[in-house]
């Protein structure tokens, strides 16, 4: 029940942020969303008394190396999360998701290169799977262009932006785990990642000149964005937490590789976005594909 409920929180924080984007502009969305994961991070490190890991000059500090891992992380990771946006606009919730939800597997390939991780012959058949599953759901959406039911004439655009999100988002992933090796707690991890994250996402804003956004965008949206930050990065993360305290972790990733296909149906349900067979059936391979991914790792991980 906790994994469904990670699952649950995250799709439904899709469906929020595809609410916000289709007034608001995109680039106030990764500073908003970040707030509430930022404020689980300060909580969590107080709750669990880790304040000593970022304070360079405490004896139970994770060390230099570890908190620019994780600061980086954070950095890096909110780039993709402004061509997220992007492509939520572009492309809709069924479009992009998918192709997000691929960053496991750019992450698993990072983690071979740089952390020298095993890779299992598995992986490959996931890895076509997953293609295969993103090809199908492009194609459908052809369909759907074809006959005026898209969110946008330049849907195409969502694809590769969501596929440089999913590629920052697997690097970090590669970070986060490199500053955990080098023994930085969760908590801390969440802390240092979001205070990192909007410091980028408020550098984004200056740099593009769009600063009065905070202040500007409506109500509604900001709250729709505020919502998507507490759904994914409080409600989420707690319940895969939890699920991980309980249930193996192949277990757990085999459940969390539903997010695609719920927040499919919740756009579908929801929000009205065009989906048709072809589609379904490819975001069903995407999911099959993104599970075996994860679930068949080396167990020592």
């Amino acid at each position: 029940l906790w994994a469904l409920g990670s699952v649950a929180g995250y799709a439904s924080a899709y469906i929020f942020d595809r609410l916000a984007v289709i007034h608001a502009d995109p680039l106030v969305g990764p500073f908003l969303r970040g707030i509430p994961s930022l404020v689980l991070g300060i909580v969590l490190v107080w709750k669990n008394r880790m304040f000593g890991q970022v304070w360079p000059r405490s004896e139970a500090y994770a060390g230099n190396r570890a908190v620019a891992a994780l600061a980086v992380a954070g950095a890096v990771s909110t780039v993709g999360l402004f061509a997220q946006y992007f492509a939520l606009r572009l492309g809709g919730v069924i479009v992009t998701v998918p192709v997000v939800q691929t960053y496991g597997l750019w992450g698993t390939l990072g983690a071979w290169l740089f952390l020298r991780e095993r890779v299992r012959p598995v992986f490959l058949l996931g890895f076509g799977l997953l293609v295969a599953g993103v090809a199908a759901v492009s194609l459908g959406e052809l369909r759907g262009w074809a006959h005026g039911w898209v969110p946008s004439p330049a849907w195409y655009w969502a694809i590769p932006l969501a596929c440089g999100t999913a590629l920052t988002y697997g690097i970090a992933g590669v970070f986060w785990r490199d500053s955990q090796l080098r023994g930085a707690h969760q908590s801390t991890a969440i802390l240092i990642q979001f205070v990192a994250s909007l410091a980028t996402a408020l550098g984004g804003l200056a740099l593009a000149g769009r600063l009065r956004l905070i202040s500007t965008t409506p109500a509604r949206d900001l709250a729709a964005l505020l919502i998507s930050g507490v759904l994914s990065g409080i409600v989420g993360v707690y319940c895969i937490f939890m699920a991980l305290r309980l249930m193996r972790v192949a277990r757990v990733f085999a459940y969390t590789s539903l997010t695609p296909l719920v927040a499919t149906g919740f756009a579908y349900f929801f929000l009205h976005e065009y989906l048709n067979l072809l589609m379904l059936a490819g975001v069903v391979l995407a999911c099959f594909g993104l599970a075996l991914t994860q679930i068949f790792r080396p167990q020592e991980e």
